[in-house]
């Protein structure tokens, strides 16, 4: 089968490479290459923390467990090789702490959720926060916090790098081209590009993230993420880079003040919840100021040391409209397929595979609840986020 990928993001790229695996002669495109859009600057938080309803719930930790198995895998053949390689799935487990006057409730609705949907979690004093994270300056009020075992970060340009040497190893590159327009039809789908040339596949998938909205409206076909001319906490963050850093960090943590986590390059990713509490004021340079120094001001309470932000990004989400991924057929033919979710990081490698089973002719049950034919229903709402934790 001859199958056109859109988008070189995490999606689209472990897509074009299970695809590949299967034995599919796979073209992947991108309209600037692998990872020039939000892939490279994403938390990478992996996890299935408050994703509702209890199907995004297993689809999410589905995708955890398929991140362990592909590494697994990756490093036992590198190792019979006689090789090395350094992980890139981190699979040390997350902290959930909140340090104002509601942390008995938060921590109460989140430890019983978890419990009833059989997520490991376990509530731990500060005797045990203080041992998991000896190098964060814990605030002296704060006696709890909850702690997720399965959950972890992602070296997401170390998972690229696997997956570019996989796709290589079959033949196949990335070719810098912007599809205006995806054709289905009865004998295949044919994708345009902005210069007029075309090419045909028997399959197209559409994994453009946050473009995959437009790409299927100069179609004629419906992949309803939100709008990114909509300047609000679901369609933009605000998260920054650090410069590299002796702080001592080893797990996400996701804090009624800041959230951070580690990168293998001693760098840590920043977000403050209150602060992306105001993107709808646009990318200012004001509020990028404000950000910055609140950013620098909570790393130092945490780290007690002065840690210089690097870069500070206005970043856009890959968000369906209700906070759902999007994956299935979009046309009547079947032949034109979304690949698209905010919760990219996590589901990338689950959905992958399942996603080469159902163009080879094999539908998923896991995939039911996320079909873009649910649109069609005007019962669909629209997302209600909880930004303390967020949604990775």
């Amino acid at each position: 089968m001859q199958v056109i990928v859109i988008g070189a993001g995490i999606v689209g790229l472990a897509t074009a490479t299970k695809l590949a695996e299967a034995g599919h002669q796979v073209q992947l495109l991108d309209r600037e290459g692998v990872f020039a859009g939000a892939s490279h600057r994403s938390f990478a938080w992996i996890n299935a923390n408050h994703k509702l309803p209890e199907s995004y719930h297993q689809l999410n930790t589905a995708g955890i467990h398929a991140h362990a198995e592909f590494q697994r895998s990756v490093l036992a053949d590198r190792r019979a090789r006689g090789g090395d390689e350094e992980p890139w799935f981190h699979h040390t487990g997350s902290i959930l702490a909140d340090f104002g006057d509601s942390q008995h409730e938060s921590y109460r609705q989140r430890y019983h959720e978890s419990r009833e949907l059989g997520y490991p979690v376990e509530m731990i004093d500060r005797c045990r926060l203080q041992e998991l994270e000896p190098g964060v300056v814990w605030p002296q009020g704060l006696e709890h916090a909850l702690y997720f075992p399965q959950e972890g970060w992602l070296d997401q340009h170390g998972l690229a790098d696997q997956l570019r040497r996989r796709l290589a190893h079959h033949g196949t590159k990335v070719a810098v081209r912007e599809v205006v327009e995806v054709m289905p039809g009865s004998q295949g789908a044919r994708v345009v590009f902005n210069d007029g040339s075309t090419a045909e596949a028997d399959k197209v998938v559409v994994a453009a993230g946050a473009w995959s909205r437009e790409i299927a409206e100069q179609s004629g076909l419906r992949i309803p993420t939100v709008d990114l001319g909509e300047h609000s906490p679901r369609v933009y963050s605000l998260l920054g880079l650090t410069q590299p850093t002796h702080a001592n960090l080893s797990r996400v943590l996701v804090t009624s003040r800041m959230n951070v986590r580690p990168r293998n390059d001693g760098r840590l990713w920043v977000q403050v919840p209150q602060m992306d509490a105001r993107v709808a004021e646009g990318e200012t340079p004001e509020l990028l100021e404000e950000t910055e120094s609140v950013m620098r001001q909570r790393l130092a309470e945490f780290f007690d040391r002065d840690i210089t932000l690097e870069k500070l990004y206005y970043s856009g989400r890959s968000f369906p409209v209700d906070g759902l991924s999007i994956v299935g057929y979009v046309d009547e033919y079947e032949t034109v397929y979304a690949n698209v979710t905010h919760s990219g990081m996590t589901l990338s490698m689950i959905l992958a595979e399942l996603v080469t089973h159902e163009l080879a002719g094999s539908p998923s049950p896991m995939l039911e609840d996320f079909r873009p034919q649910r649109f069609e229903s005007e019962d669909i709402q629209d997302a209600d986020l909880d930004y303390f934790i967020g949604r990775q």
